[in-house]
């Protein structure tokens, strides 16, 4: 291969969606460069989706044979080992031709070369890539020493410049991927001996969030904690909903749905304003309700026909308004509708709950003791149990006391999950009293799986209500009607 081809690598054009220019925060900016390592020395081309997957770190120095760089590159060298056990991949870059890169690879430091590498040497021969991280020095056509540090999604989330004459420290580049790594808050002079400070228990009345100011806690719940805040931007108070950091996919999976729920305009769904990430924190801007749960309704006095009639018909209406667009809830509970001064009902946290089940995401149950298991969980609150070693249990996510057949049995929620859990509070509305009352979650789940619960409870129903209610809780969910037929014969 000729050094003409190789040299031109670098000059070939972005994809027309690529980021060209280097920000913390945004996707790194696109590279394709032809490398050389002491142990391959034939060239072959690197590209930064190459490294997708783990953490890449480019290290830019001036040139090859500089008495500058070579105790700098040889001491990152001397710790590979650190950086491949944080998964990260290392790639030297400079202006050097690859042939000029095995000269200096095979020359002993005596005779001024660097000597054995154990990390490859990119070519970047006109600056290219070193112009769109911002590392040029066009008076002396050398890239100034700078280090990126780009994340597993491809996201460039550190950045240094050194003057030419200024080192880099390994032991802060490893803290600082620890740091990043870690996921919280890390101070200056961090190490992972502290442990990470969580953002989240940091907000008190009067923090500032972005243009957000808490004003109070409202709740806490298994997806995250509820603020009332005040939106400085648009002048108004708002429900803000704190996300549990569980990872990143599982955080970035999360935002998403609840993006898609945003979509959602409809009087009994609550209203979502924005969907947004600040301070490392992701949150939901959303309506500020005023009112008490249903829960709350339910356990402080009866409900007369007509409020109970009002009830059901504004929980089946938002339901069908969010299935309409393909959005499900997963787990419907009185703990998540809300009831206006006005008797109508409001849902809560549509398309958070199934997509934290298919992340994977552990949810701790309330007032658990941590182990994660039904055994320590309580019937009205949201769980997620990994499947026991014994197979006793499957991968189980919802709450037992509104939880479908199908998702005892590990299955994922669906549309006619949303039908069932509803048909629960429709009995519950009725009666005054839950439709799965057993003592314990691990006694619920197993009468989930092996009872018919449309049966058991349909002889507790008043007649009248019976056509309605007792098909929502059909064992199979395939023999359910859809949300929308209960509407219909809701109205």
């Amino acid at each position: 291969m000729s050094g003409l081809k190789i040299e031109s690598a670098a000059l070939r054009m972005d994809p027309p969606h690529a980021v060209t220019f280097a920000q913390v925060g945004h996707p790194a900016p696109h590279f394709e460069m032809f490398i050389v390592s002491s142990d391959e020395t034939d060239a072959r081309l690197r590209r930064l989706a190459d490294g997708l997957g783990t953490w890449q770190i480019l290290l830019f120095y001036p040139r090859d044979f500089s008495f500058v760089c070579p105790t700098e590159l040889t001491a990152f060298s001397a710790r590979i080992e650190e950086f491949r056990l944080r998964d990260c991949d290392v790639l030297g870059v400079s202006v050097d031709s690859i042939e000029m890169h095995r000269e200096w690879l095979s020359t002993p430091p005596r005779e001024g070369g660097l000597g054995p590498l154990r990390y490859p040497l990119a070519a970047d021969p006109v600056g290219e890539v070193a112009r769109r991280y911002g590392v040029w020095d066009a008076e002396k056509e050398v890239a100034l020493r700078g280090l990126f540090i780009i994340d597993p999604q491809g996201v460039l989330q550190y950045s240094v410049v050194h003057n030419l004459s200024v080192g880099r420290s390994t032991d802060e580049i490893l803290r600082v991927i620890d740091a990043l790594q870690a996921g919280g808050l890390c101070p200056a002079g961090w190490t992972r001996a502290d442990g990470q400070l969580d953002p989240e228990s940091l907000l008190r009345p009067g923090t500032a969030l972005g243009h957000y100011r808490i004003r109070k806690q409202l709740g806490a719940g298994s997806f995250g904690n509820v603020f009332e805040a005040w939106d400085s931007r648009l002048e108004r108070p708002v429900a803000l909903k704190i996300l549990h950091a569980n990872g990143a996919h599982a955080r970035s999976v999360a935002m998403h749905e609840a993006r898609a729920a945003a979509r959602l305009n409809h009087p009994n769904v609550c209203t979502i304003y924005s969907v947004d990430e600040e301070d490392g924190l992701p949150m939901i801007a959303m309506e500020l309700l005023d009112g008490p749960s249903l829960a709350v309704l339910l356990s402080q006095r009866p409900l007369d026909e007509s409020q109970m009639l009002q009830l059901m018909q504004g929980l089946a209406a938002g339901a069908a308004a969010a299935h309409q667009q393909g959005i499900l809830h997963g787990d419907l509970k009185p703990a998540n509708i809300v009831v206006g001064s006005n008797g109508q009902p409001k849902i809560l946290d549509f398309g958070l709950s199934t997509r934290r089940q298919s992340t994977g995401a552990f949810v701790r149950p309330a007032a658990s003791d941590g182990h994660g298991d039904l055994s320590h969980a309580y019937a009205d609150s949201t769980v997620l149990v990994a499947a026991q070693e014994d197979g006793q249990f499957p991968t189980i996510s919802g709450t037992p006391a509104y939880m479908s057949p199908e998702q005892a049995t590990g299955q994922a929620a669906g549309p006619a999950s949303d039908v069932f859990a509803l048909g629960l509070i429709f009995y519950e509305l009725v009666t005054g009293r839950r439709g799965l009352d057993d003592s314990s979650p691990v006694a619920i789940v197993v009468r989930l799986q092996n009872d018919d619960i449309a049966t058991d409870l349909n002889a507790q129903l008043p007649a009248r209500w019976q056509p309605l209610i007792t098909p929502m809780l059909d064992r199979f969910p395939a023999n359910r009607p859809e949300i929308s037929k209960v509407v219909e014969q809701l109205s």
